[in-house]
C-alpha cells in the first residue's frame, strides 16, 4: 500500500486516539477528515504531534521499518475484543505471514531452570515443524522460547512493551537483530520513544494472543501477565496449553497450575498440540554426539521425527 507522507501523518494522528473504537478511527481515515476539523466532532481528539513526528523519523531511518495498518492483510483479528485496540502496528523486519501457524510461547521471568529448557525446546520444535513463534521479550520463558525458535532457524516474532527506540528489557537489541535476520519481525503498538510503562504490558499481551494460533503458558505464578495473554486468547476462541513444568506446588507454578485445574491441557512438547501430525521432536541428545546438536545451558538437543 503506497501512502504519501501527508496521509501517513494524518492516519497516525487519528490512529493514536485509542479512546475511539477501531471502526470510528477507520471512518475518520476513510472520510478524509482534516485533523483541524476533528476536534469539532470529538473534543477528546488529540493530534499526537510528538508521537507522529517520532514515527515519521523512525520510518525514514531504515527500509526494514514499516507500519501494519488496520485492514492490511498482516493485521491480526482481535475479535471479539473491542476496546483500546491499535489502529496500526510498527514493524521492523518482514511483516507476519498470516497463513503460517504461530505458536505463542510465554511465561514468567522467574522460571525454574527446567521450565527454561522446556520453553527452549518448544520454541525450537515449533519452527522445526513449520510454525513461527511469537513472544514478548521478557527475561525467562519468553526469551528462552524465542532463542529456541532462532536455533531452529525459523521465523520468530517479538512484541515490545515499549517503542522501537527503547531497549527494554536491557540487552535485547542483539536478539531483535537476530529475529529480523531470521526472516520475521519485531512489532510494537507504541511510538518509537515510548518507555515501558506498566500498563503497556497488557497491550503487548493482546497482540501476542492475536497473532498466536495457540498459546503455551510454560510456567507462571498466580499474578503473572502470562495469565492475561491466556485470557485474551481464550476470549478470541484459541486453544491454550500449559507446559508440564508449569504444574506443581511451587510459587512460580501457581498460575499455570490454576489453568490446569480449570481444565487446560498440559503438554510437554509442541507435537502434542492438536492438529500437528508427522512432526519433528526436539529431544535431549543423551550422549549422541553430532555437529547438528544444539546446546542451551548445559543441555544438548537433537531433532528427530516424532512417532505419529
Amino acid at each position: 500500500m503506497n501512502i504519501d507522507c501527508i496521509e501517513i501523518e494524518r492516519r497516525l494522528a487519528i490512529g493514536f486516539n485509542e479512546q475511539l473504537s477501531l471502526a470510528a478511527r477507520h471512518r475518520l481515515v476513510c472520510d478524509g477528515q482534516n485533523l483541524e476539523d476533528i476536534p469539532h466532532v470529538d473534543e477528546r481528539f488529540n493530534p499526537y504531534i510528538r508521537e507522529t513526528r517520532d514515527v515519521l523519523h523512525w520510518l525514514s531511518r531504515s527500509p526494514d521499518n514499516s507500519i501494519i495498518w488496520y485492514g492490511d492483510k498482516e493485521y491480526p483479528s482481535f475479535n471479539p475484543l473491542r476496546a483500546h485496540l491499535p489502529y496500526m502496528l510498527f514493524c521492523t523486519g518482514t511483516k507476519p505471514d498470516m497463513s503460517l501457524p504461530c505458536a505463542a510461547v510465554v511465561g514468567t521471568r522467574h522460571a525454574t531452570y527446567a521450565a527454561l529448557q522446556q520453553a527452549f525446546r518448544m520454541g525450537m520444535e515449533a519452527t522445526e515443524n513449520g510454525l513461527s513463534v511469537i513472544s514478548g521479550f521478557a527475561e525467562g520463558i519468553d526469551q528462552a522460547g524465542m532463542t529456541g525458535a532462532l536455533k531452529g532457524h525459523g521465523p520468530c516474532i517479538g512484541v515490545l512493551a515499549c517503542g522501537h527506540d527503547v531497549e527494554y528489557p536491557c540487552l535485547t537489541m542483539e536478539m531483535r537483530r537476530r529475529i529480523v535476520d531470521s526472516g520475521r519481525c519485531v512489532i510494537s503498538r507504541f511510538a518509537p520513544q515510548t518507555p515501558s510503562y506498566k500498563s503497556n504490558f497488557l497491550s503487548r499481551n493482546i497482540i501476542i494472543a492475536a497473532y498466536g494460533s495457540f498459546v503455551v503458558a510454560v510456567q507462571a505464578p498466580g499474578k503473572s501477565g502470562t495469565l492475561s495473554t491466556c485470557e485474551f486468547a481464550m476470549q478470541m476462541g484459541k486453544d491454550v496449553y500449559v507446559g508440564s513444568q508449569g504444574v506443581g506446588d511451587r510459587f512460580v507454578q501457581a498460575g499455570t497450575t490454576a489453568l490446569f485445574s480449570d481444565g487446560v491441557k498440559v503438554i510437554g512438547s509442541i507435537t502434542e498440540v492438536e492438529g500437528l501430525q508427522h512432526a519433528s521432536m526436539v529431544v535431549e541428545a543423551a550422549g549422541c554426539v553430532s555437529a547438528s546438536n544444539v546446546r542451551f545451558g548445559d543441555c544438548e538437543y537433537m531433532v528427530k521425527k516424532a512417532v505419529s
